[in-house]
C-alpha cells in the first residue's frame, strides 16, 4: 500500500527510480575511466595483501602447531617415588612400575594455566607367542587427550585407528601391516613414529587405553604378562601437561604440586617460551592483516569524500530536478560497491598470485631443507578469498556512506554554488 501511495504521489514507480539511479551510477564508474582504474588498484592491492597475508599466516601457524606438537609436553606428572631421567623433549611415560589416581587428570586440567592434561600408562609385555621373555615397552595413552604422541606418527594404514591397532616406534623392526602378539593376543601395526632421538619414544609401542583393556580381558595367563594382567583404568604412570598462552612453567609447578602423591618434572625451558612467544608473533600477524583493512576502509572513505566533493554540482543538479536525497545517496553508495566489488575479486586474483609466488619462493626452499609447510585446507582459503571479496564490498559501502550522506543532504543551491568548496 505505501508503494502504491508513492507512486501516485510522485508519479514515478519506486522500481524505475531505483533502476534508473542504478544505471546512472553505472554510467558514473565508467565515466572516468582512469578514477575508476585507480580506485580498484587501491582496493586490489588491499584486498590482496588481506587475502595473502591471511592466507599466509594461516600455514604458518599451522606449521608451527604441527611442529610444537612434536616439542612434548611443558611439565610431567608422575608418582612421587617414579625416577625419571630428565630430557629435553617430554614426549612419553618412561619404564617405571609407580602409579597414580586417574581423576588427578581432571583435577589438573581444571588448573589455572593448564591447557591440555594427557595421561599415559607404562606397561612391559612379551610380543611373541610362546617366548614370554621376549617383551616390549607398551605404552598406553588417551586419543581425545593425546597431544605428544600422534603427531609423530609419519605414516599409517589408509583407514582409521581403531581398537586392536597398535602404534611402533622408529627403531622396531616392524611395518605397517604387520600383526605382532602382544600377551599371545593378535593386534596390527596401525602407524609408525618418525624418529625422535628420545629412547622410550623410539623403542616403544604404543596403543590406546581401549584397545589394553581389551587385551586386558582376553589375557589366560596372567604370570606371562604381569604387568598387563594388573592393568587399572584408574591408575596411571604419568601425566603429560600444556601450558596455555601467558603460563609460566613455575607457577604451573606450584600449583600442581599441592597434588598428594605426585612430584613435577619439566622439561627445557626454552620450549615452552618459543612456542608462547611463537603464538604471540602470529597473533600480531592477524593483527596486523585487521589493521590493514582498516587503513583500507579509511583510504576509501578519503577517496570518495574526494569524488563526491569534486562532484558538488552533480549531486546539486538531481537535487534541484527533484531528486530524493535517498535516491542520490543510493547513486553515490551504488558507485562505491561496484568499484570496491571489483577491486575486490581483482585483488583476489592478485593475492593469489602473491600466494603462488611464495609457494615457488620461500615455500620451495623450506622444502630443500626437508621443512614442510602446512598451507590451510583448499576450504579453508576458499571461505577466505570470499569473506575478503565481501569485506572489500562492505568496506566501499561503508566508507562512502557518510560523504555520500552529507552530500545528499546539503541544499541543492549551496551544492551547486559551492563546487569544489
Amino acid at each position: 500500500m505505501s508503494l502504491e501511495n508513492e507512486e501516485k504521489k510522485t508519479g514515478r514507480r519506486p522500481g524505475a527510480t531505483l533502476f534508473l539511479f542504478t544505471r546512472l551510477a553505472l554510467q558514473n564508474v565508467l565515466r572516468r575511466p582512469a578514477r575508476t582504474l585507480m580506485l580498484v588498484l587501491a582496493v586490489t592491492l588491499s584486498t590482496g595483501g588481506v587475502f595473502a597475508s591471511y592466507t599466509v599466516a594461516s600455514g604458518i601457524k599451522n606449521s608451527m602447531d604441527r611442529s610444537f606438537s612434536r616439542m612434548g609436553a611443558d611439565l610431567i606428572v608422575v608418582p612421587s617415588k617414579a625416577m625419571v631421567n630428565i630430557t629435553s623433549a617430554l614426549l612419553t611415560v618412561q619404564p617405571t612400575e609407580e602409579l597414580m589416581d586417574a581423576k588427578l587428570v581432571s583435577r589438573i586440567e581444571q588448573m589455572e594455566g593448564i591447557a591440555q592434561a594427557a595421561p599415559q600408562t607404562y606397561l612391559q609385555v612379551p610380543i611373541m607367542s610362546g617366548m614370554p621373555e621376549c617383551k616390549a615397552n607398551l605404552i598406553a595413552f588417551d586419543a581425545k587427550k593425546d597431544f605428544t604422541i600422534l603427531p609423530w606418527m609419519v605414516a599409517h594404514a589408509p583407514r582409521v585407528m581403531v581398537s586392536g591397532d597398535i602404534l611402533a616406534g622408529s627403531r622396531r623392526g616392524e611395518n605397517i601391516g604387520d600383526e605382532i602378539a602382544p600377551a599371545n593376543q593378535p593386534v596390527n601395526v596401525y602407524g609408525k613414529l618418525g624418529r625422535s632421538g628420545v629412547g622410550p619414544l623410539d623403542d616403544s609401542f604404543f596403543t590406546t587405553f581401549e584397545t589394553v583393556e581389551m587385551l586386558r580381558g582376553k589375557v589366560k595367563d596372567e604370570s606371562a604378562s604381569p604387568s598387563l594382567a594388573g592393568f587399572e583404568r584408574s591408575k596411571v604412570s604419568a601425566i603429560l601437561v600444556k601450558l596455555k598462552f601467558g603460563a609460566t612453567p613455575e607457577q604451573a609447578r606450584f600449583a600442581i604440586a599441592k597434588l598428594p602423591g605426585v612430584k613435577v618434572v619439566t622439561g627445557a625451558t626454552i620450549v615452552t617460551s618459543t612456542r608462547q612467544a611463537t603464538a604471540a608473533l602470529l597473533g600480531g600477524m592477524l593483527g596486523f592483516t585487521a589493521m590493514m583493512l582498516a587503513a583500507m576502509l579509511i583510504m576509501v572513505s578519503l577517496l570518495f569524500s574526494g569524488i563526491i566533493s569534486e562532484r558538488r554540482r552533480e549531486v546539486g543538479l538531481l537535487r534541484a530536478i527533484g531528486s530524493r536525497h535517498v535516491d542520490v545517496m543510493r547513486m553515490l553508495l551504488a558507485e562505491a560497491v561496484f568499484t570496491t566489488t571489483i577491486g575486490g575479486f581483482t585483488g583476489i586474483v592478485f593475492g593469489a598470485g602473491l600466494l603462488l609466488v611464495f609457494q615457488r619462493s620461500l615455500v620451495y626452499y623450506l622444502e630443500t631443507l626437508h621443512i614442510d609447510f602446512a598451507w590451510p585446507e583448499p576450504a579453508t582459503i576458499l571461505i577466505a578469498a570470499i569473506v575478503c571479496a565481501a569485506a572489500s564490498s562492505l568496506v566501499g559501502l561503508v566508507g562512502a556512506l557518510l560523504p555520500a550522506w552529507k552530500a545528499s543532504l546539503e541544499e541543492p543551491y549551496r551544492l551547486i554554488q559551492g563546487e569544489g568548496g
